[in-house]
């Protein structure tokens, strides 16, 4: 021990490992009498081990899921290696220029961290630090994350006349994740602005190919109708959702084609079409269609020419067919029926 002006004192002659030491002082005077402290456990403790912090297992779900790209405005983090002896773990936020600190959980899954209100769209970087019982403090290194929970509109400049008088469906998540299957995938805002919404028919058109001619609804004449469907950019899945069935379609060219795969009898049918985004954002469209393939038909057989070599109806017949808007057969006008001169007495 050495003594100086402010009294006996002790400092090790060298650098302590982390760890317990025990100290005891032993004194002795002139007289040879000597006396020896309690004994003095003193733990050094010099470290402190940095912490990390990332996206929660389900919360990165953009292109990939190591992006930190997110559509949930409320994600939660999961921060890692904390020592056991922290007496303080906080969470710094650092968003347009403004910084905010927010205290982390600790809870049966160790330390976590989830927004305490909805972030808006944007890049949010985010650290974790951590002060020891020894005072010792580590912060870790910095995480950037963007949430994104909005389908981007891209309108198609080619089809800025076009209208499918289909309706689309905004698709908002549910307040749970775990409300239904497809919780991972949500939509959160679509801008309602009436001229996005303009570009938004055009870019997400859904036209039927073999409609009737002129015909003011989607009214197909075949049983087994196709749709062709315009793709914008940024949708890298699309699917179809028919008589409980969901169909994967291939996108190319920014098109993709639907082809009913059963025959349809006459009457009203709804199909939902689903685009998905890079951000697994999504928005659903529907269309309404109706089959009248029986009026069809009777136009086919008045066209047809009759038997061969019985000299009747030897040109073929002109017909046409009028629809009321409920698909049902207004008027039937035959313009010509040509009989052979020998036999107008027979069929007058």
């Amino acid at each position: 021990a050495t003594q100086g002006a402010d009294g006996w004192t002790f400092t090790p002659p060298a650098a302590w490992n982390d760890g317990t030491y025990t100290l005891s002082v032993t004194v002795v005077d002139r007289a040879g009498n000597s006396q020896q402290s309690a004994l003095l456990a003193v733990t050094v403790d010099s470290t402190l081990t940095v912490p990390e912090i990332a996206l929660a297992a389900g919360e990165d779900n953009g292109a990939s899921d190591s992006d930190n790209v997110t559509n949930h405005t409320q994600p939660k983090f999961t921060l890692q290696h904390i020592d056991a002896d922290v007496t303080g773990v906080t969470v710094n936020v650092a968003h347009n220029g403004v910084t905010d600190t927010y205290p982390a959980t600790q809870g049966a899954d160790g330390w976590t961290f989830t927004p305490p209100a909805a972030w808006n769209d944007g890049v949010y970087t985010l650290s974790v630090t951590v002060v020891d019982r020894a005072g010792n403090s580590q912060q870790s290194a910095s995480l950037a994350v963007t949430v994104d929970s909005t389908v981007t509109v891209t309108a198609d400049s080619q089809h800025d006349d076009a209208s499918d008088d289909a309706t689309p469906t905004v698709v908002t998540p549910p307040e749970s994740e775990t409300a239904n299957a497809e919780s991972d995938t949500h939509l959160r805002t679509v801008p309602s602005a009436a001229e996005e919404s303009v570009a938004k028919e055009a870019a997400y058109s859904i036209t039927l190919l073999n409609a009737d001619a002129g015909d003011e609804t989607d009214r197909s004449t075949s049983q087994t109708p196709s749709f062709e469907i315009s793709v914008p950019e940024n949708i890298v899945n699309v699917s179809v959702m028919f008589e409980g069935e969901e169909f994967t379609l291939p996108i190319t060219n920014q098109k993709a084609i639907f082809e009913v795969p059963l025959a349809l009898a006459d009457g009203e049918y709804t199909i939902d079409v689903k685009f998905i985004d890079k951000d697994a954002d999504f928005l659903i469209k529907e269309k309404t269609f109706s089959v009248d393939h029986s009026s069809a038909e009777i136009v086919n057989a008045m066209n047809a020419r009759g038997k061969t070599g019985d000299d009747i109806n030897d040109s073929p017949s002109t017909s046409s067919v009028d629809h009321n808007n409920n698909g049902a057969i207004d008027i039937f006008t035959v313009n010509e029926v040509i009989l052979p001169v020998e036999s107008q007495e027979e069929h007058a």
